[in-house]
């Protein structure tokens, strides 16, 4: 699983992709993990990743590296509280949150 992260000011985030060990969407999609780090001002050019120059973006990480849970009791890839997404990407929604633009409602 890649996890990518847009939030920029996050302390755990690294190069575009998200070092926490423990990562929790919540009840509303967001992302209980995110914590601000006041020092950290970079612009968000992920946008145009496949246009820029690559070396801002760190290594994808896999699954087996931080434990993925998710409160979304409606979303297609929770099961029993886990992702099973083959990657996520957390998404800047400003105002200081941070979402799960991975969520896809369960039809069932």
């Amino acid at each position: 699983m890649d996890i990518k992260c847009r939030k920029t000011s996050c302390v755990h985030n690294h190069g575009y992709t998200c070092r926490a060990k423990e990562v929790n969407i919540g009840t509303h999609t967001e992302c209980d993990s995110f914590n601000a780090d006041a020092t950290k001002n970079a612009e968000d050019f992920s946008k145009n990743m496949f246009e820029a120059d690559t070396e801002n973006y760190a290594n994808s990480r896999h699954i087996r590296d931080v434990r993925l849970t998710c409160d979304k009791s409606k979303c297609l890839f929770n099961k029993d509280k886990r992702c099973s997404a083959n990657g996520i990407t957390v998404i800047d929604e400003g105002k200081g949150r941070a979402n799960c633009a991975t969520f896809i409602s369960d039809l069932d």
